[in-house]
């Protein structure tokens, strides 16, 4: 056989061989992702390397609506008694004036009427001093229910959140930058 026909003979089985090993190696790679998933890393030996995925947030979802609402709190009374300080002062200041308008066996009840309207008046300014805003909140969750979340602090409309217990927070954002 001639010298060159061999030589030539070797490069070709050489490159038939790499061949063959390429398509393997194509064959276990598409083997891979089949098993785990289109797009699954696949390592050298060719077996498909697992990817942890996350599992789906329950408590996720979408601000839908926020609506601003004034709340009453209910004032505090002194040392645990329902007497608040506004009828404390409004009663005092009530019955000086009372006091000071009647005259004679009027006085007496000059001064009670006066405490009492002034205790009445001073728990009126102390309701009306112990309002809040809070925001209703409507969430659209992930699962397609809807829930409402009454809170302090306000969320924007669109914001992706997560429900815990009766409250709503921001959502982590997972960003390539950091």
């Amino acid at each position: 056989m001639n010298t060159n026909t061999t030589a030539s003979a070797t490069r070709n089985s050489a490159f038939a061989a790499r061949v063959v090993r390429a398509s393997a190696i194509a064959a276990v790679c598409m083997a891979g992702w089949a098993q785990a998933g289109v797009g699954a890393p696949v390592t050298a030996t060719g077996d498909p390397t697992v990817v942890a995925q996350a599992a789906p947030c329950r408590n996720c979802g979408v601000v839908e609506s926020v609506t601003p609402v004034r709340r009453q709190e209910r004032p505090q009374g002194i040392a645990g008694t329902p007497v608040t300080p506004g009828m404390a002062i409004g009663g005092v200041v009530g019955g000086l004036v009372g006091n000071q308008i009647g005259h004679g066996s009027g006085r007496t009840a000059a001064t009670v009427v006066g405490a009492a309207g002034g205790a009445y008046a001073g728990h009126a300014i102390e309701k009306n001093r112990t309002q809040r805003t809070a925001y209703v909140m409507h969430v659209r969750m992930r699962d397609g229910s809807m829930r409402t979340i009454e809170q302090s602090v306000a969320l924007r409309k669109g914001s992706h959140v997560v429900v815990e217990g009766k409250t709503a927070r921001l959502a982590r954002t997972h960003n390539a930058q950091g």
